[in-house]
């Protein structure tokens, strides 16, 4: 990586590469996973990485990140004996039942409102990316980032109204 140490491509792109993978995988020990999985590739892929420019090198990422999300997603269903998986698990078994119920409605709500346009809204929100960097990930204009970004921010709005 002669323009980019693998240290400094680690630092600039593993937040994205993480809220990506964890958008997709909606876990965190697997969007960790994955993370680590993708920033390998990236160790054996350095002599192609080395004369990319920041965009491609984030590109390339995101698009092994996802890949790899998929890939996981498709070993899990072969493997998953039962039809049914929980949609969330209580992340603090301290909290009072009232409490992780109201919580997870929340969040449920919040996923069901954004969910057309959740890989858009990770990408902008954790990962910090601008809608130019976005649009190139996903091979669309920045129109159609900013649509996908007004229509999700319009559907979030009508559903806490709604509440």
């Amino acid at each position: 990586m002669a323009r980019w140490e693998f240290e400094a491509i680690y630092k600039a792109f593993s937040r994205m590469v993480y809220w990506a993978a964890y958008g997709v995988t909606k876990s965190e020990s697997d969007a960790g996973d994955v993370t680590q999985e993708t920033f390998i590739r990236a160790l054996k892929y350095a002599d192609k990485l080395k004369d990319m420019e920041e965009a491609q090198i984030k590109a390339w990422l995101y698009r092994v990140c996802i890949n790899l999300c998929m890939d996981n997603k498709r070993k899990l269903k072969r493997e998953q004996l039962s039809d049914e998986l929980p949609e969330t698990a209580v992340e603090n078994e301290a909290e009072l039942p009232e409490v992780s119920a109201v919580n997870a409605e929340q969040r449920r709500m919040i996923r069901q409102a954004v969910e057309d346009y959740r890989e858009t809204v990770m990408l902008h929100y954790f990962s910090g990316l601008q809608y130019g960097d976005i649009a190139a990930m996903q091979g669309v204009s920045e129109g159609t980032v900013k649509s996908r970004m007004a229509r999700a921010k319009a559907k979030l709005a009508k559903a806490l109204e709604r509440r």
